[in-house]
């Protein structure tokens, strides 16, 4: 049984301790304040008739950039040409690796914003724009690999051997699920 007059108790102690902290012991109690998830729309696979169509972006277990039936689904940033997502107070930016073939493999940076080339907003199609190495795309390439939808950026028509791969695009949504 909650005990609300200990509860409240309690947790005005704990505010009057955080207001009262110095100002240099803030960074030391940032991530006990971050505690807001801000819902944003999945950015999906588009591609009809694969087998990828409609599975959403997202991080495995191991870090790996996904395609999975539930991804993220929290505040998206398009700063300065990035392309992150927000959880938990930080931002996990979509990299693009550097590789000899045409399929990029593509990361998630925690708090780490390398690639700054991505074109994205809410309803539009993923666009890795042009450099020195690549010219603009929107393609995607999704191999199975051990189960999971391993995602890189599609440069030209090399494909990974010994595995499924199907070509795809990402689209930003425009509505947040429901919870």
């Amino acid at each position: 049984m909650v005990h609300w007059k200990t509860l409240a108790l309690g947790l005005l102690s704990f505010a009057a301790s955080t207001l009262a902290a110095p100002v240099a012991d803030l960074s030391e109690r940032s991530s006990v304040v971050c505690y807001v998830i801000v819902k944003g729309a999945p950015t999906t696979a588009i591609t009809p008739g694969t087998a990828v169509t409609g599975l959403e972006l997202a991080r495995s277990s191991t870090g790996a950039v996904t395609l999975a039936a539930s991804g993220f689904e929290t505040l998206i940033s398009y700063s300065n040409g990035g392309f992150g997502e927000f959880a938990f107070c930080h931002y996990y930016w979509l990299n693009i690796g550097t590789s000899t073939h045409s399929y990029k493999p593509l990361s998630w940076g925690y708090d780490d914003e390398e690639t700054k080339t991505w074109s994205a907003g809410a309803g539009q199609i993923v666009t890795a724009l042009g450099t020195s190495t690549y010219s603009a795309t929107s393609t995607f390439l999704a191999c199975n690999q051990s189960g999971s939808w391993v995602l890189y950026l599609q440069t030209g028509s090399d494909v990974p051997s010994g595995v499924t791969c199907v070509k795809t695009q990402l689209q930003v949504g425009t509505t947040a699920s429901p919870p």
